[in-house]
């Protein structure tokens, strides 16, 4: 901590309920934490503030979720706006604030004292400490755990109290301190203000005036329980098992020196032996209800294929049996079915041959006789009708079980089908692949006859080969010696040496403006100069290439109308020739330096690729490969097509200008470009420059050495994301202005995080470069280059949002200003057309 910083410990206090100052807030202060360790209420050893309260500059709403109405610490520092009556002296943030860090402060309740069998209080709210004291007369007791329940009847908490389970200071295990009250005065809040703390509680613990046994049943049970169950004398729980438990116990020092403990963790386990019934007579009771019988179902229904998984295998092993057995019975019967109809017809022809050989004695057979034979054919009759019931009910059942067999067949016929289907699937792969191989030597072959034919094919056409090209010397000279190895000093030597070589070559310019230019280029990928024909952006481009000795690494490529893909900037493969084409452009030779220096790991210098009239063409097509490499979390690895070096490694000091017009002549910027590049605009970019004839002793005769690449990159790296709170400020009304979503302003514009963190990254650099000349011209450029950029929209409602962001940045940020009036008076000429490139 500094000196002006001061701890203190706080909790949420107010909010306000505009969205535009949803961030911002107050901390009602409690305590404050001095250098020697000593927490006193505030106010108390030293002055804070007569308002006991911290004002909260941003991340009012993440601190509220995250600490809620806890008590949480908080470093803050005092505030650089004028001091009047009634505000806070200092302010903080969420970053400064975390959670309290061990048995620091605890909140006290003014209550009885309850018992270790009954440690249960009623509270309005739950406790903002994570442990309590009980102040009960004049003595406090604790320090308490406890858990929270809310009664809906008194619509309170309930809190359960426990002792700290670990020993404190003189305080032995399971035990709580009793003390007295005017012990306690000193290290008490303001009791004017609810709710009342304590701290310093290490040092109260010290002086205990008593030590309390508060052991709760739980915790009873929870240590000697797990005794009981780790000795292997005891492996049944029953009445004599609780005799056998005193009696182990009753030799020990423990039950000597806490003898009240074990007298409540025998009753314990007595009770629970008279619960195992009255559990099971509960259970049921319950499930002999309405409620239970469902609550068994669902549980069934849920878990149907585990609960009756073996249910199912029996029936099915049962059905198959009884289909067995039944299948035997069903033969047995037909035998004996086919044995009583062979009966019938022999005795029906016994019966027919006596009736033809006996015609004449027939008549003569008595009447009993008669009804003796016929009383035999019906009971032989009645046994066929039975049988032949007995079948049918045979038949329906064999029935029954030949449609479940029949399911069974047709199931295995499905899983042959599939087999099949699958051999059959993997036959046609095998014959694609085939195909597919003769494809390819046929191709093969036709290129191999197409590359012997092209030399007869180029003679009858007169074309003659082509002539090596003279490969560029990419290598510059690369500066090891510097001056001092603050990386600040380099960082200015190197601006004053670009200055003072642009005014050498007849670019008068200041120093904020180098400062701009080489900050930008270093920290963004793509850098667009954007302005009027005339404005000196090219040949600036050019002229910082000199400045940095880069040599031939500064390639300069005109960009044609037309272009379409990468093919036309990079190059492309020939099949024909079986050989890489490059571009007459140059970037593919460069890139391809560039890789070589990564794989043999050479220290090089910076690269720079312009692209002049860089919205010709659709940036979006001829150079999509590069626009990925914007993101932090790219690869940078160029695919070029070319098999014989399919990738390159693109160096991180790789970096793009591009010159732009906004004219009808040029295709617009899409918001992805947008959002990935920095433009600064030329159009008011020097407006007192010297005209001057630029004659041959202006030229650079000696190129400077030229720092690393890394060199280069590091320099400029930012080395936080940290702001001061007034350009803090700034830069977030700005933000929320811009996404603010009122109907009266049109549509909002959201400000990504890529953004915001290019803005933060280049004011960490450039901030203190240009703070002799106003403290937010770093910001101004910031917001010229990546905000304003984005400022497109159509009616009214838009134009008033501008005419807010203009209200909300200071009068040093005349640059920011000055483009804004620019955009609202051409958009209010152009019925209502806003837009930085209208």
């Amino acid at each position: 901590m500094t000196q002006q910083e001061r701890k203190v410990l706080c909790t949420i206090e107010k909010g306000y309920s505009s969205e535009r100052e949803e961030q911002i807030g107050k901390l009602r202060v409690y305590y404050e934490i001095f250098d020697n360790g000593d927490i006193l209420p505030v106010n108390q050893m030293e002055f804070f503030c007569d308002t006991e309260q911290v004002f909260v500059t941003n991340g009012y709403s993440e601190i509220k979720e995250k600490f809620k109405n806890n008590l949480f610490e908080a470093i803050c520092i005092p505030t650089n706006f004028e001091q009047r009556d009634g505000n806070c002296r200092y302010v903080t943030r969420a970053t400064s604030c975390e959670e309290i860090k061990g048995l620091q402060v605890s909140q006290i309740y003014n209550v009885n004292l309850p018992t270790p069998n009954d440690p249960l209080i009623v509270a309005d709210d739950i406790p903002l400490t994570k442990t309590l004291f009980i102040k009960d007369n004049d003595f406090i007791y604790g320090p308490f755990d406890y858990t929270s329940k809310f009664d809906e009847k008194t619509e309170g908490y309930i809190l359960s109290l426990k002792s700290i389970n670990t020993p404190l200071s003189k305080i032995p295990q399971y035990h709580i301190a009793k003390v007295g009250i005017q012990k306690c005065i000193a290290h008490l809040s303001n009791d004017k203000r609810k709710p009342l703390f304590l701290a310093n509680i290490k040092k109260i613990l010290e002086i205990t005036d008593e030590e309390l046994d508060f052991i709760t049943d739980d915790q009873i049970l929870s240590i000697y329980g797990n005794k009981i169950a780790l000795n292997a004398d005891f492996r049944s729980f029953t009445k004599g098992t609780i005799a056998q438990i005193r009696k182990h116990f009753s030799s020990a020092t423990e039950y000597r020196t806490f003898p009240q403990r074990f007298n409540r963790l025998f009753q314990c386990l007595e009770d629970s032996l008279a619960w195992d019934s009255t559990k099971t007579e509960l259970i049921q009771t319950f499930l002999g209800t309405k409620e239970g019988k469902q609550v068994l179902v669902d549980y069934i229904s849920q878990n149907r294929d585990d609960y009756f998984k073996e249910e199912k295998a029996n029936f099915i092993r049962k059905m198959e049996e009884e289909a067995k057995n039944q299948k035997n019975a069903l033969d047995e019967l037909k035998e004996k079915k086919d044995a009583l109809e062979s009966e019938i017809r022999k005795k029906t022809r016994e019966r027919n041959d006596f009736e033809v050989n006996n015609a004449g004695t027939l008549s003569s057979l008595t009447d009993e006789k008669r009804k003796i034979i016929e009383s035999q054919i019906a009971g032989e009759r009645s046994k066929l009708d039975n049988l032949i019931n007995e079948v049918k009910s045979i038949e329906e059942k064999y029935t029954k079980l030949k449609d479940y067999d029949k399911l069974h067949k047709e199931i295995q016929s499905l899983e042959d089908d599939r087999d099949r289907a699958r051999d059959k699937k993997k036959q046609m792969e095998e014959q694609v692949d085939e195909v597919r191989a003769k494809l390819k030597e046929n191709n093969e072959v036709l290129t191999s006859r197409l590359v012997k034919l092209k030399p007869d094919v180029d003679a009858l056409c007169g074309l003659r080969p082509r002539t090596a090209i003279q490969q560029l010397d990419y290598n510059v000279i690369v500066k090891t010696n510097y001056t001092s190895n603050d990386i600040e000093d380099i960082r200015e030597d190197l601006i004053d040496t670009v200055l003072d070589s642009l005014n050498r070559q007849g670019r008068k310019t200041d120093y904020a403006t180098a400062a701009n230019i080489l900050t930008t280029i270093s920290q963004c990928q793509f850098t667009l100069f954007s302005g009027l024909p005339g404005t000196g952006k090219t040949s600036l481009a050019k002229m910082l290439g000199n400045c940095l000795g880069l040599g031939n690494r500064f390639l300069n490529i005109p960009v044609a109308r037309g272009w379409t893909s990468s093919r036309d900037i990079l190059g492309f493969y020939n099949a024909l020739s079986q050989s890489f084409s490059p571009a007459s452009t140059g970037l593919y030779e460069l890139i391809q330096q560039l890789s070589f220096e990564i794989d043999e790991g050479k220290e090089a210098a910076a690269s720079i690729i312009l692209l002049d009239e860089f919205n010709l063409s659709q940036p979006e097509h001829y150079f999509s490969p590069f626009l990925e490499m914007a993101d932090p979390e790219s690869k940078r690895v160029l695919n070029t097509g070319n098999p014989d070096k399919a990738y390159f490694n693109i160096p991180d000091y790789l970096r793009f200008l591009g010159t732009i017009n906004q004219d009808e002549s040029v295709q617009s910027l899409t918001p992805r470009l947008l959002d990935r590049a920095a433009i600064i605009n030329f159009d008011d970019f020097e407006p007192n420059y010297d005209i001057s004839v630029v004659g041959s002793e202006n030229i650079l005769d000696i190129a400077p050495e030229a720092l690393s690449g890394k060199k280069f990159i590091d320099i400029f790296k930012a080395n936080s994301l940290e702001v001061p709170i007034d350009i803090e400020k700034v830069l977030q009304s700005i933000i929320m202005t811009l996404r603010d979503d009122r109907p009266e302003y049109g549509n909002p514009i959201i400000i990504s995080y890529r953004k915001i963190k290019a803005i933060r990254s280049y004011y960490n650099v450039a901030g203190p470069l240009m703070s002799m000349e106003s403290k937010y011209l770093g910001l101004d450029y910031a917001i010229c280059q990546h905000v304003i950029p984005l400022l497109n929209g159509y009616g009214q409602g838009f134009g008033k949002r501008l005419e807010a962001v203009i209200l909300n940045l200071p009068d040093e940020m005349d640059k920011s200003i000055k483009m804004l009036r620019k955009i609202l008076s051409h958009g209010n000429q152009n019925m209502f057309s806003y837009g930085h490139n209208l």
